[in-house]
């Protein structure tokens, strides 16, 4: 691509981050609103986290076969045909009464971002290399950045004005104007390999997506005990399809993904890395808009605004981001900002202790301000890392496979947030509710327990209340613990793989 001149090249980077930006919107748009879906579906945790899972899980099938058919029929091509999916699934989210019908959209606009996030991955690593990759990375890692908090403030602003099926109408166009956009602006690449085989390994695809489906069922039923047969056994039957995959995909003669490049230390060591992003952002993302929402009875839009910091602060560390690199390596960054990332997630957890609410709100501001400044150094300094070692014939291929990494952190950040948040909420609502005389059994939210409430006289309702305010502050602290003694042994992996590397 050395042909090309710096403005059709500028022309390009513009349009693909535009497509990063409002892909990662569209993802945490919608987690605002969950609140209120709960109450207009009756969901329970269980189901928004299947609400959630199901655009991750289809993601995570589909992302592989996405760099498998882009190296070979066209990057371009493929990353068009990914954002076509969002429109159609735009219009069935408009007409969605149910649960099962909601699971259907998002699904398909899972299908859609495993196929644009790694199709746009390799186009940059296509179109830049050298110095220039870096500098494109960065761009697309503030597009990413400023989508991923500032989707909820977008998300509070058409759930407070439209309601919640106003998401889905805003998607339809803005993704059919990225469309238009992309394909006016950024130039074919074709297949690295057009000789190479098209023959999808179909079996390979089924492994891995059953794998991750299995595993993600058994931490969705891991909020009623880690130790229940249907939470451990569908996790454990998932982990082994996973590994089965792995190893039926690296001894076939036409492999779903290029495993290879996990033998390049820095590759390997980017791959955990990555993952522990997506599992802090959405972990975040899942947890604290019902506490803003319900627990501090804020509306969606003030609940996106009070998600501001995270913003903030990524942008600060995603514009940083060459200046840190300059002076402690790429390896170095990526460890600073899953320290951040540990730091961040303690301090939020933290701050449920403090009596006093003004003191709450300031030592959560903290905690996202770190964990966001994780994020947006991280992610730029590790993906150049990683994608500065894959050949340009491996593009497609090597993003795809980074972004599985990333899919799986997005799963098990769901996952572990969600079952760990709910199991403790339950218990701890049942021990309040139960030493205030009242019936223990929780509606199985905080947000339904809310609703269920207000149906009863003014003082048990507010009491009721106080007790699942109380109840979701302490499963925080759990959860976010938690989040933290995860990352911080990643950050101990990373460090020994990557330790023969240089900077």
């Amino acid at each position: 691509m050395a042909d090309m001149n710096e403005r059709t090249l500028n022309r390009s980077l513009i349009c693909l981050c535009a497509a990063e930006l409002v892909m990662m919107v569209n993802t945490t748009a919608f987690n605002v609103a969950l609140p209120n879906i709960a109450e207009s579906l009756g969901a329970g945790m269980a189901e928004q986290q299947w609400i959630v899972s199901s655009y991750n899980l289809v993601f995570a099938a589909v992302v592989l076969l996405a760099g498998f058919l882009g190296d070979r029929l066209g990057h371009l091509k493929t990353m068009l045909a990914g954002l076509g999916m969002f429109v159609i699934a735009s219009g069935i989210g408009l007409m969605a009464g149910n649960v099962p019908v909601l699971l259907i959209s998002r699904s398909i606009m899972g299908a859609g971002a495993g196929v644009v996030i790694p199709m746009g991955q390799a186009l940059l690593g296509i179109l830049f290399r050298g110095p220039e990759l870096s500098r494109a990375m960065t761009a697309w890692a503030i597009a990413g950045t400023l989508g991923v908090p500032f989707g909820p403030l977008v998300g509070g602003v058409l759930t407070a004005t439209l309601g919640w099926r106003g998401i889905f109408g805003f998607d339809g166009v803005v993704f059919f104007a990225v469309i238009v956009v992309i394909h006016m602006n950024v130039p074919q690449t074709g297949g690295s390999h057009k000789s190479r085989s098209l023959h999808v390994p179909w079996m390979s695809v089924a492994m891995m997506f059953a794998g991750f489906t299995l595993f993600s069922a058994g931490l969705v039923n891991a909020q009623h005990g880690v130790l229940a047969m249907d939470a451990w056994i569908p996790m454990a039957t998932g982990a082994v399809l996973i590994t089965g995959f792995v190893l039926h995909d690296r001894a076939s003669r036409n492999p779903l993904m290029e495993i290879g490049l996990m033998r390049d230390p820095s590759f390997a060591a980017c791959a955990p890395a990555l993952m522990m992003l997506n599992f802090s952002m959405y972990g975040i993302i899942f947890i604290m808009p019902a506490y803003l929402e319900t627990v501090l009875r804020h509306g969606a839009l003030v609940g996106g605004l009070m998600l501001m910091p995270l913003v903030v602060a990524s942008i600060v560390g995603s514009r940083m981001n060459d200046w840190v690199v300059s002076r402690i390596g790429s390896r170095g960054t990526s460890l600073l900002a899953l320290g951040c990332l540990a730091a961040g997630m303690l301090t939020i957890g933290a701050a449920m202790w403090w009596p006093g609410e003004a003191e709450k709100q300031l030592t959560a501001l903290i905690g996202q301000t770190v964990a966001g400044f994780g994020l947006g150094i991280g992610q730029p300094a590790m993906l150049s890392w990683a994608m500065g070692r894959v050949p340009i014939e491996q593009s497609g291929a090597g993003s795809s496979l980074l972004t599985v990494f990333r899919q799986f952190g997005s799963i098990i950040g769901v996952g572990i947030f969600g079952s760990i948040q709910s199991g403790l909420y339950v218990a701890e609502f049942h021990d309040l509710a139960q030493s205030a005389g009242l019936n223990p059994q929780s509606a199985g939210s905080v947000t339904l327990d809310f609703q269920q409430a207000a149906g009863l006289t003014e003082a048990t309702s507010g009491l009721i209340r106080q007790i699942a305010s109380h109840a979701y502050e302490s499963a925080m602290t759990g959860s976010f613990a938690a989040a933290a003694a995860v990352i911080i042994v990643t950050l101990g992996i990373v460090a020994l793989i990557s330790r023969a590397t240089s900077r």
